[in-house]
């Protein structure tokens, strides 16, 4: 079984990316790899990923100093080009941005199976047997990322402290908790809008945001406040009994609240104003999946705890593009996918309960604040 590191962190930003490239070096080479591959794989160079990665330098500095300086830290600390660095944190743009061009292809026998899974949950106090505010997912992504992931854990005195897991090299994060309660999850989509603007504020960077927000509504403004290069689904939950769920792309946001306390999402949108949904022609598992883990949690209404979440997240219907997703070994290796993580997040616990892989197989541990 792979351990997943747990890193500590402080204050500083770049003290806080200094540990990150020192502990990490040997994954966020790997992550390098994996995703030159993958770029590759759709037809973009090693050359021209690497180009782009230095072309959003200066992009993330002016959107956020603090996060350009601890991805700096991470730079100095691996020994690692910051160019590089910057790739991996733009890297949903560009792979997105690569998924939107394939669901364009007209050829459809081109195409296989293996884009971003995410299946999300988010379930109200009036919902759970606990009264708690619940929150989780599996984060189904390219098969050679495992193994080359981390939790951050990040107290500090000047600005909020939270735990989040991250690809090695990442500095924002993704699915998380911070201390007063506010918590993330979040799923790929692809719409035909995507690309229309350059260079916004990344995804990474606003799950970052998200997590570092000390009020709900500015959680929000992480994602509402600005344009977006591409499309993306953050389920943003609060300890004391709010779910939001926001499909965004470029230009337009749409908002889903839960239904009897239970809320799910995968990868197409549900609202017709965001243009025709991509995600569902290269991956059309994301038809079922959400639907799928809302009947199994739907009929514990009432007495849904951790555990129960769990077995939902186990769920095999479809293999091996399931909710708990297996790699399919008829498509090329660098394109494969998997269930990297799953987590159920007790947001008034402030507690994360995170698989190091398949939920199937891979028992959760507990990363807490």
């Amino acid at each position: 079984m792979t351990i997943l590191p747990i890193l500590e962190l402080g204050d500083d930003p770049f003290e806080r990316g200094l540990i990150h490239g020192r502990e990490l070096k040997t994954q966020i080479g790997m992550n390098i790899t994996t995703y030159i591959n993958r770029f590759a794989a759709s037809g973009l160079d090693e050359s021209s990923a690497r180009k782009e990665g230095a072309a959003w330098i200066d992009v993330i500095a002016m959107h956020n100093f603090e996060y350009s300086e601890e991805m700096r830290g991470i730079s100095e600390g691996a020994n690692i080009s910051l160019g590089d660095i910057a790739m991996l944190n733009a890297r949903y743009e560009i792979t997105f941005g690569l998924f939107g061009k394939e669901a364009n292809i007209k050829d459809r026998s081109k195409l296989a199976e293996e884009a971003d899974g995410c299946s999300t949950f988010g379930i109200l106090p009036e919902a759970t047997k606990n009264g708690h505010t619940i929150i989780g997912q599996n984060w189904d992504w390219l098969a050679g990322v495992h193994g080359s992931c981390a939790v951050l854990k990040i107290c500090r005195s000047n600005g909020t402290n939270l735990i989040c897991y991250t690809e090695a090299g990442i500095v924002g994060g993704k699915m998380g908790v911070n201390e007063y309660g506010i918590g993330l999850v979040e799923n790929g989509l692809v719409s035909d809008h995507d690309g229309l603007n350059e260079y916004e504020k990344p995804f990474h960077m606003r799950c970052r945001e998200i997590l570092e927000a000390q009020t709900y509504e500015l959680a929000l403004n992480a994602v509402i406040s600005s344009r977006r290069v591409c499309s993306a689904n953050f389920m943003i939950g609060h300890a004391d009994g709010e779910i939001i769920d926001l499909e965004t792309s470029p230009n337009n946001v749409s908002y889903h609240y839960p239904s009897e306390g239970l809320i799910t999402h995968s990868n197409h949108f549900l609202d017709p104003r965001h243009g025709p949904s991509q995600m569902e022609k290269i991956s059309s598992s994301t038809l079922y999946r959400a639907n799928r883990l809302d009947k199994l949690l739907r009929k514990e209404i009432g007495s849904l705890d951790i555990e129960k979440c769990q077995k939902a997240l186990a769920d095999h219907f479809g293999l091996p593009n399931a909710i708990c997703r297996h790699p399919d070994k008829n498509i090329s290796e660098a394109k494969q996918t998997m269930t990297n993580a799953a987590f159920v997040i007790d947001l008034n616990l402030k507690k994360m309960e995170v698989a190091n892989g398949p939920p199937c197989s891979n028992s959760f541990i507990t990363c807490s604040l």
